[in-house]
């Protein structure tokens, strides 16, 4: 479970929307044989919430509306953003769905490469944070 310093009427509903999320972005890069990167967007709650409106109103039925729809306390809502998006970040790397890849160099079929970034595969389908390292 996330941790944060805002009340929450529904931490659990929150919480459950993005394992879920997490759980559909594993089936969808197994299925398409891709790697994640954990600095580039591809694991951005942000995006995911902006394309996601269950999440968008799990997290909005924790904040006051005004009379245009927009949310009155934004630094709370914020605050909570920041919190559940370090969150999303470790549910990722550590539901057990991926591999992780630290930046760093990496033998890929004799030769030596370089990660800039952080990289997620899933789980026994990579042996390096590379497309072509594939596990056949």
């Amino acid at each position: 479970m996330f941790q944060t310093q805002i009340q929450l009427a529904n931490p659990d509903k929150i919480d459950s929307v993005l394992k879920e999320i997490v759980q559909n972005s594993y089936e969808e890069v197994r299925e398409e044989r891709l790697l994640l990167c954990m600095e580039c967007g591809d694991v951005d709650l942000y995006i995911a919430a902006s394309n996601h409106e269950e999440l968008q109103d799990a997290i909005n039925e924790n904040f006051e509306i005004d009379e245009c729809g927009e949310i009155i306390k934004l630094e709370e809502h914020q605050q909570l953003m920041d919190d559940l998006y370090e969150y999303f970040l470790k549910l990722h790397k550590e539901s057990n769905l991926f591999d992780f890849f630290p930046a760093g160099y990496y033998s890929v079929d004799g030769e030596s490469r370089e990660s800039e970034t952080d990289m997620l595969g899933p789980k026994g389908l990579f042996s390096a944070p590379f497309e072509d390292a594939i596990k056949e």
